[in-house]
């Protein structure tokens, strides 16, 4: 028998842009995104026939790990319980967006409204598949410019959901400020930059200041559930003077929870392994400096999947920052620069 699985297996559900999925995982060469329903366009759902999808699927997995989760990083000891409910909801159907980030794969090609999942969620809740306590992931695109964002918010937290919006930061919302009041919501803001210059460059819009404006006022609710996040962008912010200019900004604005993060198509193309040691040692950089301010980093799954994966030790020693940005500029290959299309 096999003793692997998670909670998204049995309880989770994910809102992709053609289709329904048991969660939102993409890992291991392209596998994930376990499928239940296909060619969806947002009409209603058969829940009685998803849920024996689901249960199918479990069954599966008890014996042997199914092909969509083998190498899966969310994989670990789990006890399925045959409990045909949802309390675990990802929404990643939004790709409209209100940034234009260089980095982003689907910038291309898959930016469009799509479907409004709140008539769902609430079908889900009035025929009694919906388990409270768990958490809803709103992430896009740009999850706040879908229709009915605030009230999908709203209906969580009335049913004892809590909420987690990966947001630009551009668009304040008053109902997430309401979750962080309540503490039942977390915000990430990827800012990817410690200035106007080069977060120009990387989102292409001008926003700068008014995300910082955002940012303080969720902080001013909820600052122990306000997240930003700096995605190592190749050519773009991978030095030391961005990452020092994030921090200062960062001690300036009472943030105390950061993420980082890679550029997932440049780790995609060197195969999570040949990855230039120039960024593995800007990581051990912004590590230690979080250290030194006191400020938590949360390591999300991908980077630690990307760590694992490291053939270079750890750099310890940063006491002597010249020679340090010297040793590190002499590690960049730029050959392995990712060349953005868009």
């Amino acid at each position: 028998m096999n003793n692997l699985g998670c909670i998204f297996l049995e309880n989770g559900i994910n809102f992709d842009l053609d289709k329904v999925t048991d969660c939102c995982i993409l890992h291991n060469d392209g596998r994930g995104l376990p499928i239940l329903i296909e060619n969806y366009n947002g009409e209603p759902i058969d829940w009685n026939n998803l849920f024996d999808k689901k249960a199918k699927r479990v069954e599966a997995q008890k014996e042997k790990t199914i092909y969509d989760c083998e190498g899966c990083y969310h994989l670990g000891e789990y006890s399925f319980t045959g409990e045909r409910k949802i309390s675990e909801f990802h929404f990643s159907q939004c790709r409209i967006c209100n940034a234009k980030c260089v980095y982003c794969s689907q910038y291309n090609h898959s930016y469009k409204l799509n479907y409004n999942p709140y008539p769902i969620i609430k079908d889900l809740i009035e025929k009694g598949y919906y388990k409270a306590g768990g958490e809803a992931t709103l992430q896009g695109g740009e999850p706040t410019v879908m229709p009915n964002f605030d009230e999908l918010v709203q209906l969580f937290l009335e049913n004892g959901t809590s909420v987690r919006v990966h947001t630009s930061g551009i668009r304040y919302s008053d109902k997430v400020n309401d979750a962080l009041k309540q503490k039942k919501g977390t915000v990430v803001i990827s800012l990817d930059s410690g200035c106007s210059n080069t977060y120009n460059r990387i989102k292409r819009v001008d926003r700068f200041e008014e995300v910082v404006e955002n940012i303080k006022k969720y902080s001013a609710s909820d600052v122990d559930n306000v997240i930003i996040k700096y995605i190592i962008v190749p050519g773009y912010n991978d030095n030391i003077d961005e990452i020092d200019k994030f921090f200062k900004l960062m001690n300036k604005l009472n943030v105390k929870n950061l993420a980082l993060d890679m550029e997932i198509q440049y780790a995609m193309k060197y195969n999570y392994k040949d990855v230039s040691e120039h960024i593995f040692m800007l990581i051990d950089y912004f590590y230690y400096t979080a250290k030194q301010l006191n400020l938590n980093v949360i390591t999300y799954s991908f980077l630690s999947y990307l760590l694992k994966n490291r053939t270079t030790p750890k750099k310890e020693t940063f006491g002597n920052k010249f020679l340090y940005k010297f040793y590190v500029n002499s590690k960049k290959d730029k050959s392995k620069e990712i060349k953005y299309n868009h």
